[in-house]
């Protein structure tokens, strides 16, 4: 990401720079390892090639050290052979040893260079990553690397006759991606799949940000095991929401089943499960679980227009299916709202006095074999609180499942209104279902994973109308640090909470006022200028969890300081007599506090530093109510991590508690943001905890903390 403007901890704010003319327009393709031999994978891959690039006006020359032809086409012993007057856009390695191919081609000035040999990180093995490690440097000149671990997917032909945008396709693994592909099967026209295998050099995030920006994407799908670089994954998830292209994702690696076989797979850390939904939130990419609901939701995408509201009204065949699709849509969220009072009216001159005039719609099942049930899905359509019409196909009737498949695909036709049907009978071999297909109705196989995409796509629209780049809004000078930060946070180690809360008050996080005494003398000394009852705590940079070990005293008046100070600093020897103790913190006691929080900087692989809030003192571990914000991101997001926890309510002034200052507890998730953009790098953990939060116009106080450099 060397070209692109960087933050004030030297990550990228945009993605970088990719020729993707020589890749797909190229001029000069080498395919090194060609063959001749019958039944070889490389003869195989040649044809391909030969055959795929040749239609896009390539010249595809063989390279083999023996042959002076392959497959009839004059071959050469090396890249460095090649003739001068060819430009070598694209070279093809099929063989064992790739690395040695693939410096040649660094030095011949190859665009770009699709590796297929495994072997690499994906082994486990010492010599896999060293491997590993030296492609990454070739790749990170002026070649661009697919690969290692690939093949030739990205230039594979696509069907052209099917209506609707294009759905675009990113896979790290080859066969996972190829269901998808055969979404075309449902009307689902492609844009293109590219396979990545181990990603040494050109990862995901540069093949969202190119199908993203052709006009013609309506969705990008993707199976990954694991992001090299979490920076570079919010980037394009940030470029693709902006141009308004939802990308719906499995991402595997939930359970530690998962998480090992990915490793295995093609050599990716899969990373913390719960801080990739955080992200995936905050920057709107749709996770689901399975091939079925990717292909599926994604087909919607690309098929349906923008709802212009949140409501989805039903039109059921039957009672059954009515109040079963009502039953999910209430447990999945999505509204059923009730229709304006001159809808019911006109569906009530239509409809029986039997059958239900309000959403969900019940039909009888009769009414979809007449011209009236044209009428019926016209007035739903028309409603002002319906934003997606939806209509279950439980079952193959002639008369009724084909009559309403036509009105469905009129009415989607139109263009006006998202219309989504559910097929769920076993039967598929049926004319209704292929011609929905061919018309480009979205079309889901059960009632859940419909409702789950529509849910999918009323949220996606709202989230783009709303969506604010944060890596716009960061892209700023670096900020100074003050030297008495840089000299603390420079000592590589443990810093106790007296200097954790120095760096946290340099970046205005409020810290309890406090002084450090030596002993119970100087301790009471201190108190007495303070006024009133103190907190008292052993100071070391050796003991984490003073409370655990009896070192920390509370609500102590004036007049028991001194005692008190020196059977702590005593109790402290006989509890950790190896740590060193830098005497006793004296602190002015908070009383007023609404809740306890914790705020806390932890690495989490694949993002880099990562803030963590949630419900503070003991609870923490015990409810684990925790949100994650990994930088940057705005002041909404860090309002959304307070208020979309369990315990918000205790912040909002629930059964009658006071209400607690929420504006200032934002404002100190937003400061150790900025904390995190400088000194990110050198943080291994940083946690605040407690943070009180007073009532609200009164702040919130740091009272504990506890960093880790390294």
């Amino acid at each position: 990401m060397t070209d692109a403007p960087c933050d004030s901890s030297g990550r990228p704010l945009q993605l970088r720079t990719v020729e993707w003319d020589r890749l797909f327009a190229p001029r000069g393709v080498a395919v090194v390892g060609a063959s001749e031999t019958e039944g070889s994978q490389q003869r195989a891959q040649y044809l391909q090639i030969r055959e795929r690039l040749g239609a896009r006006g390539a010249t595809v020359v063989p390279v083999h050290p023996t042959r002076a032809s392959v497959l009839g086409d004059p071959a050469y012993p090396s890249v460095a052979a090649l003739p001068d007057e060819l430009d070598v856009d694209v070279a093809v390695v099929l063989v064992r040893d790739p690395i040695p191919v693939v410096e040649e081609c660094l030095a011949r000035g190859v665009g770009f260079c699709i590796v297929f040999s495994a072997g690499f990180a994906e082994t486990g093995s010492a010599e896999g990553r060293a491997k590993q490690q030296r492609m990454v440097e070739l790749g990170s000149g002026s070649m661009r690397i697919i690969g290692p671990n690939t093949n030739m997917n990205i230039f594979e032909p696509w069907r052209d006759d099917l209506p609707g945008r294009k759905l675009a396709i990113i896979t790290q693994s080859g066969y996972q991606g190829r269901p998808i592909t055969q979404g075309q099967a449902l009307g689902i026209p492609i844009q293109g799949w590219a396979t990545l295998g181990n990603e040494v050099d050109l990862e995901w995030a540069d093949f969202v940000g190119l199908y993203a920006d052709l006009p013609d994407t309506g969705c990008i799908a993707t199976f990954v095991e694991g992001f090299n670089d979490g920076r570079t994954l919010a980037l394009a998830a940030d470029h693709a929401a902006r141009r308004a292209v939802p990308i719906v994702c499995i991402k595997v690696g939930r359970s530690e089943q998962g998480n090992a076989m990915a490793q295995a797979h093609t050599g990716h850390l899969t990373g913390a499960d719960a801080v990739h939904d955080a992200v995936f939130e905050q920057f709107g990419i749709i996770r689901v679980d399975d091939i079925d609901e990717l292909v599926e939701i994604s087909g919607l995408f690309c098929h349906a227009p923008a709802p212009k509201a949140r409501g989805v009204g039903i039109y059921a065949l039957s009672g059954g299916s009515a109040s079963h699709v009502a039953d999910l849509c209430g447990m999945l969220g999505v509204e059923v709202p009730q229709l304006a009072p001159e809808t019911i009216e006109r569906l009530g001159a239509i409809l029986p006095w039997y059958l239900k005039h309000d959403n969900p719609v019940d039909t009888g099942g009769t009414f979809a074999g007449t011209p009236d049930g044209m009428r019926i899905l016209e007035l739903i359509a028309a409603d002002p609180a319906i934003g997606v019409v939806f209509a279950p196909i439980t079952g193959v009737f002639p008369g009724m499942s084909d009559r309403l498949a036509d009105d469905l695909i009129a009415l989607h036709g139109r263009g006006e209104v998202p219309v989504v049907c559910a097929w769920t009978s076993p039967v598929r071999d049926d004319d209704a279902y292929r011609a929905l297909c061919a018309a480009g109705v979205p079309i889901f196989h059960s009632f859940g994973a419909a409702i789950r995409g529509i849910a999918a796509l009323v949220d996606h629209h709202e989230f783009v109308a709303a969506h604010r780049s944060p890596f716009v809004q960061h892209d700023a000078p670096a900020r100074v640090v003050e030297p008495s930060v840089r000299s603390i946070v420079d000592r590589v180690g443990i810093h106790h909470e007296v200097d954790a809360k120095r760096v946290l008050a340099a970046y205005g996080i409020p810290t309890v006022r406090e002084a450090v005494a030596v002993d119970g003398e100087s301790a009471q000394v201190i108190a007495r200028e303070f006024g009133g009852a103190v907190a008292l705590k052993v100071l070391s940079s050796a003991i984490a969890h003073k409370s655990d070990l009896g070192l920390v005293a509370l609500g102590v008046a004036v007049d028991d300081v001194a005692h008190t100070a020196d059977r702590l600093l005593a109790r402290a020897n006989e509890a950790a007599p190896l740590a060193a103790v830098d005497g006793v913190v004296v602190q002015a006691m908070v009383d007023d506090a609404v809740a306890e929080v914790i705020l806390g900087v932890s690495q989490q692989h694949p993002f880099g530093p990562t803030i963590t809030y949630g419900l503070g003192g003991v609870f923490t571990e015990i409810f684990a109510d925790v949100r994650f914000g990994v930088p940057p991101f705005d002041e909404g997001w860090a309002r959304r991590m307070v208020l979309g926890t369990k315990s918000a309510p205790l912040l909002l002034g629930a059964r009658g508690r006071v209400h607690a200052d929420v504006d200032a507890l934002v404002a100190a998730i937003m400061a150790l943001q900025d904390l995190v953009v400088d000194l990110g790098a050198q943080i291994d953990e940083l946690d605040i905890n407690p943070l009180i939060v007073r009532p609200r116009g009164l702040g919130v106080v740091a009272v504990d903390a506890l960093m880790i450099t390294r």
